[in-house]
């Protein structure tokens, strides 16, 4: 009899350890407090987390994401518009590579999903009209979801060889095609980088302006339109792009790896982080006239980031999962408001992928 109460316990006490770990996080499905910023703790097989934090990155929430490999660990953008979250949904172990973009409400936590046929979805943009994804498959081609109640739309392109990001402005969809030239010589040939555009709406194609020069190995991940320009990251350089004049300016930078370009308050800013690198740096420009007015130096390191009203929101991955927020002044002084350790799974399915900002 007490070995069969010992055996009883001992399969309650795994049953319980089993639950325990199905359960993972106690986490709702809809945010029951305000909240300012979102991370992403993505996962293949299991739960993927959305931990939600208040304007002093205090935790309020921990919801429950219904798809797994949510995010894009920062190759693309978390993405809002009108309310709504858009973010990319790779697929898991057993469904791989699955050509959709994840939804949902930031006010009632509701998910959505908005699938494409085949390919795989290498990039994405979100604006007023719909969803705009590129596919990188044997045909690459743009995939266009609209909002209102229309079928989708595909357009295959006729560029050589498509890079893996776009830009969206309207209806028109930018994309750089690495392309091959011959050259003098036997058999030589010469790479060289295009500007091209799709639009979706009628259909057209057209090349633009070769960027060899400028953008040579270059993509539009991170690229912003603002005052109807352009405006893309590269390496030590930002470079502006007129689709009235079809001209590209550069203006040089101080540092070596721009990632990424935000837009606050009229003004234009420049991240620049290099791989493995501990350190941040930041320049504002005027975009009148191209001159940095403003260069900002954070001894942390950025995976994400974002500006609203000269507060700096950034996520950083490595050494350990950590959200930041900082003041930029016109000075080009910063000051740390506060951070947040990010309690994630500790598992090797799970990773922090994306922040968001409110």
């Amino acid at each position: 009899m007490k070995l069969q109460l010992k055996l009883m316990c001992a399969v309650f006490l795994m049953m319980a350890v089993v639950f325990a770990r199905c359960a993972g996080k106690p986490a709702k499905k809809t945010p029951e407090a305000p909240y300012t910023v979102g991370v992403i703790d993505s996962a293949n097989v299991g739960t993927t987390y959305l931990y939600l934090l208040d304007e002093d990155l205090q935790e309020t929430d921990t919801l429950r994401c219904p798809y797994h490999g949510v995010g894009s660990f920062g190759s693309t953008p978390v993405q809002i518009e009108d309310g709504v979250l858009y973010v990319q949904l790779a697929g898991n172990t057993m469904k791989p590579n699955k050509c959709a973009v994840a939804a949902m409400n930031l006010q009632t936590g509701e998910w959505k999903e908005y699938s494409f046929d085949g390919g795989i979805i290498e990039d994405f943009r979100v604006n007023e009209h719909g969803i705009f994804a590129f596919s990188n498959r044997a045909e690459p081609s743009i995939e266009y979801c609209p909002f209102e109640e229309r079928e989708n739309v595909s357009l295959k392109l006729e560029a050589e060889s498509p890079g893996l990001c776009i830009s969206v402005d309207g209806y028109g969809v930018y994309f750089i095609s690495e392309e091959t030239a011959d050259t003098e010589g036997y058999d030589a040939k010469e790479e060289k980088y295009v500007l091209c555009r799709a639009d979706i709406k009628d259909g057209s194609q057209e090349k633009l302006l070769d960027v060899t020069e400028e953008l040579a190995g270059s993509t539009l991940g991170y690229a912003q339109w603002h005052g109807g320009e352009m405006y893309i990251p590269h390496g030590d350089k930002l470079c502006v792009y007129n689709p009235h004049k079809n001209e590209m300016r550069q203006i040089g930078l101080p540092g070596k790896e721009a990632c990424q370009v935000l837009i606050d308050q009229g003004r234009v800013y420049v991240v620049d982080c290099e791989v493995n690198s501990s350190e941040t740096d930041i320049y504002c420009f005027c975009p009148e006239t191209g001159e940095i007015e403003a260069a900002y130096h954070i001894a942390e390191n950025t995976l994400q980031s974002y500006l609203r009203d000269g507060t700096f929101y950034m996520l950083q991955q490595e050494p350990v999962a950590k959200v930041l927020k900082y003041q930029l002044t016109e000075d080009g002084s910063c000051r740390k408001l506060s951070e947040a350790i990010i309690e994630a799974e500790t598992d090797d399915d799970h990773r922090i992928s994306d922040m968001f900002v409110k």
